[in-house]
């Protein structure tokens, strides 16, 4: 087993709410691996009308 620490950037749409974001985040990080541990690092407003949220996301993730 190989494990691999990665910084992701993601959007976190409206659509999305609070309650939901767990599952969103960890629904995007099992397309790149087994998930063993995940944070949020950071969190920006985006430049768009829309409202969306850019995340920064931590994740040691297992191959």
């Amino acid at each position: 087993m190989k494990l691999s620490l990665v910084d992701l950037y993601m959007d976190w749409p409206v659509s999305i709410k609070l309650k939901n974001l767990r599952g969103y985040i960890i629904s995007n990080l099992e397309k790149k691996g087994d998930v063993i541990r995940w944070s949020i690092v950071d969190i920006q407003n985006s430049i768009d009308s829309y409202g969306t949220k850019k995340l920064k996301i931590r994740a040691v993730l297992a191959n």
